[in-house]
């Protein structure tokens, strides 16, 4: 199967409020997907300015809710494999107290867990597990860490390098948000939370 049939075929089978909603897809000429349109990117907001915490924690409820959808996908988990800013469109919601919806996309990497045979080191390097060379060890676990990436870049409002990492969740001032990202950077994989207890953990700080 093609990089694109199999984008195709992950983006058709999926729905969620946090993920791209995929629409449809044509082969003719150049192969091309349409999906719902998004006004802005994560990565891009936080390029022109930082977030309120509150909407840190929205968005990392958002984008752990469509992980865990995936994760939890039947019969076989899929795995995204290229969390990132770029990847995390966002869009206003309306209402009085306003804010933004997030919704994970790029499907170019994905893939339900049982074919991932050998694919090596997809997605971006510096969101990337160190497990990530191994496609023995492609887990949703790969996503928790990548996702822990995502989390820190948020605060400190750049891709944290990973020789800057440890320092970096060194500052982080509110303790239960410092603990949550560490875990999800831990080096061994089975050792990292899963995105059902990232879940349960914002939700407990968020209300």
């Amino acid at each position: 199967m093609s990089l694109f049939s199999r984008e195709m075929n992950i983006a058709s089978k999926i729905r969620h409020p946090n993920l791209l909603q995929f629409i449809g897809a044509t082969t003719e000429g150049n192969p091309i997907i349409l999906t719902e349109l998004m006004p802005t990117s994560l990565r891009k907001e936080l390029e022109t300015g930082g977030l309120a915490y509150h909407t840190v924690l929205n968005i990392s409820l958002d984008v752990a809710c469509a992980l865990n959808y995936l994760h939890l996908f039947k019969p076989h988990p899929i795995l995204h494999r290229d969390v990132s800013s770029a990847n995390v469109l966002l869009q206003p919601m309306g209402g009085a107290h306003g804010g933004l919806r997030a919704k994970v996309s790029d499907y170019g990497s994905a893939n339900l867990q049982h074919l991932i045979i050998r694919s090596i080191n997809p997605g971006g390097p510096l969101y990337a597990a160190p497990e990530a060379a191994n496609p023995m060890e492609h887990s949703p676990s790969m996503d928790v860490f990548s996702y822990g990436v995502l989390l820190l870049e948020m605060i400190t409002r750049r891709i944290p390098l990973p020789e800057e990492r440890v320092g970096l969740i060194d500052g982080i001032r509110r303790a239960s948000f410092r603990s949550l990202v560490q875990r999800c950077l831990i080096v061994e994989y089975r050792h990292r939370p899963t995105m059902n207890d990232i879940i349960t953990e914002l939700n407990d700080t968020i209300y």
